[in-house]
């Protein structure tokens, strides 16, 4: 089913469109699409809730071999990665995004990141983070070399998210582990 409906442009204040859709995406269930665009100014304001809510679950991967790189994984908004053995944890925020790749696509987004914190680090002249970061780098790179094995942790307490590969090792989030997530998103609960 599709609803249009239309609203004012944050931008300039024209007339702008919405179409709003609900769609079934394979791994993330059924999800309302959002596309908007501004008759005066061509701004366009697209995004995608997914309205189901699965088991909270948390997937552990380890890669050992450069095959595991190609590992599938489902993101979903609420989805939170940890790499323990570098220290590294990406929480979801307000302005998450859902998305779909492999092992090597989420360790090359880490490595933008710890990139940038590092190039940052050194224009403040603060060496010990530098080395750090360094450090993170190149045990990153020497994993999509199949030189180093690294464990990719995922948590969604939605369970919209997931790793699929047959060496994951998947396991039901508790109701506390939930709790200490942050979901990027604003949750309400309804106690009737």
């Amino acid at each position: 089913m599709k609803v249009i409906t239309k609203s004012n442009c944050p931008l300039c204040g024209s007339a702008m469109k919405f179409d709003w859709e609900t769609k079934e995406i394979p791994h993330f269930g059924e999800a309302m699409i959002i596309a908007g665009i501004c008759e005066g100014c061509n701004f366009r304001l697209t995004d995608t809730i997914l309205l189901g809510q699965h088991d909270p679950s948390r997937y552990t991967f380890t890669i050992e071999c450069p095959e595991d790189l190609n590992a599938r994984v489902i993101r979903s908004t609420s989805g939170t990665f940890r790499v323990p053995e570098l220290g590294i944890d990406v929480e979801p925020g307000p302005a998450s995004e859902a998305y779909i790749s492999n092992i090597e696509g989420v360790l090359q987004k880490i490595r933008g990141v710890v990139s940038f914190a590092t190039k940052s680090a050194k224009d403040a002249g603060a060496m010990e983070n530098v080395q750090r970061g360094e450090h993170v780098l190149d045990c990153i790179d020497r994993a999509i070399e199949g030189q180093r094995p690294l464990t990719i942790v995922l948590e969604d307490p939605m369970g919209n998210s997931a790793i699929v590969s047959e060496k994951v090792v998947t396991k039901k989030l508790t109701k506390e582990e939930c709790e200490e997530l942050e979901t990027g998103m604003v949750i309400l609960e309804c106690n009737a």
